[in-house]
């Protein structure tokens, strides 16, 4: 279990860790935890990972790396196109798109073929084609880093499973822009040009016209991110071959950005080995779109309660011995197996207070890895509002009652979640079982409906002690 209290968006529940989704990136301009979270990860709003970068003319924002969904602002003026009298193409160009002899109309007749490796092991190839009637600009400058070899060698530096994964640095880090200068920006709010899964976009920092030769690809049109770059970021061209690449691109694990906390730090080296431009229609096409994530049988959704019997040393109230710990959890698993109430035996035992008093004391409802939560109707949403205003209220009053000591706090929570209020709003209240300790997931996704199970404890898997689960819907 990731804390011992549920994590509600309201007071009474400030204790828990800010949950943070895994969905968006954002702007330099603000800071930043983790990827989404102005507010804690609670409401979509996004930052940049890289905010406390210094690029190298001295400003505070890191240079092409995606701003998303910021508040508007003065836009700073574009640097000063950085001078590099080192840079020399990797080849001689083929087809010199720094040219007028190539018009803009013939820039849809190439495409790019992108052969990855990660960790030197061939992944496979991404074929993109371009919108030039929509971006000329950014298609040809491009084509031209493409044509003369600049990609070659160059990392994905940042991955973000439901979101991008984005590459082309000079340096291979997140501060290295393109030594042909920065282009404008060529946005556009047309759905026919929106970013979704697989579509290519350049980076850029602050200023609206400051990309140069950072590029980043969709990996999740759902993300709440996504839709935020429309207008604001410019979309060139799009996957036509290479799923199977970008997956494995994407799945990359990743480690803290140390800057500013994104996870977004690829733990093996993903390397474009080669981007080739090739003149004419790619021969080899697929359905493009992000493939369904296997659970193996287990289900999207599950509701559980449980009973967390913990020990002195692990952070919890609890002061028995490990081996009582472990003795009672036993006692209490066989209880339970044998068909004893469930209710009763958390509201004795739990050391998971928190819990209690939510209904049925001890329940958790946990959403399944990248799964979702349930389309509600309109009639649901508009539920869910007075509910959530109700709530509010609620807690304002009681507050109001422990500010003039008619009630203690320890009062006024169990009041606030025993309330019929509560009750109904926990049904709409789901947790990424990533939240959790690993095991106690584990555990309960491997549950039937009515089955009960039992997450021993393990210092990495489940570090707070044993949970006992029983799995209700």
């Amino acid at each position: 279990m990731k804390k011992l209290f549920i994590l509600p968006l309201l007071m009474f529940a400030a204790c828990g860790d800010a949950v943070v989704n895994d969905s968006d990136v954002g702007n330099n301009n603000v800071n930043a935890s983790d990827t989404e979270n102005s507010t804690a990860g609670t409401n979509g709003a996004a930052q940049d990972g890289n905010t406390a970068q210094v690029d190298a003319n001295g400003s505070g924002a890191a240079e092409d790396m995606p701003e998303f969904n910021i508040p508007e602002q003065n836009p700073k003026p574009p640097l000063a196109p950085r001078i590099q009298q080192s840079y020399k193409p990797k080849r001689d160009p083929q087809f010199h798109f720094e040219t007028k002899e190539i018009t803009d109309a013939q820039l849809g007749e190439f495409y790019v073929e992108v052969d990855v490796s990660i960790d030197k092991q061939p992944v496979g190839t991404m074929t993109f084609v371009f919108w030039p009637e929509k971006a000329p600009i950014t298609v040809r400058n491009f084509l031209r880093y493409a044509d003369e070899g600049f990609y070659d060698g160059k990392v994905y530096h940042r991955i973000l499973r439901d979101f991008m994964i984005q590459g082309g640095s000079s340096d291979n880090k997140a501060s290295g822009k393109g030594p042909h200068g920065m282009i404008k920006g060529e946005f556009s709010n047309d759905p026919k040009w929106a970013h979704r899964y697989g579509v290519l976009s350049m980076a850029r920092g602050g200023s609206p016209d400051s990309a140069s030769g950072q590029y980043f690809v969709i990996t999740d049109s759902a993300a709440p991110s996504v839709k935020n770059l429309d207008g604001k970021y410019a979309s060139f061209g799009i996957m036509v071959h290479g799923v199977a690449t970008l997956e494995a691109i994407a799945e990359v694990k990743t480690t803290m950005n140390p800057m500013n906390g994104e996870p977004s730090v690829p733990l093996q080296t993903v390397v474009v080995d080669e981007m080739r431009v090739v003149r004419g229609t790619p021969t080899v096409t697929e359905e493009v779109k992000r493939p369904p994530f296997d659970l193996k049988g287990q289900a999207e959704r599950v509701r559980i309660q449980h009973i967390l019997i913990s020990f002195a040393g692990t952070g919890t109230t609890a002061t028995r011995s490990k081996e009582e710990a472990e003795a009672l959890a036993m006692d209490i698993l066989k209880q339970a197996q044998g068909g004893a109430n469930f209710d009763e035996l958390v509201r004795a035992h739990t050391d998971d207070p928190g819990s209690v008093a939510n209904t049925p004391p001890g329940s958790y409802s946990l959403l399944n890895t990248r799964q979702k939560a349930p389309e509600y109707t309109e009639e649901q949403l508009a539920e869910k509002a007075e509910l959530e205003k109700a709530a509010q209220e609620l807690q304002t009053e009681l507050l109001a009652k422990v500010n003039a000591k008619t009630i203690t706090m320890d009062d006024a929570k169990a009041e606030f979640f025993a309330s019929e209020t509560m009750t109904k709003l926990s049904t709409y209240s789901w947790m990424p079982r990533a939240q959790m300790v690993s095991g106690f997931g584990d555990t309960a996704f491997s549950l039937e409906v009515g089955e009960v199970g039992i997450c021993n404890h393990d210092p990495a898997a489940s570090r707070f002690g044993w949970h006992i689960i029983k799995r209700y819907e």
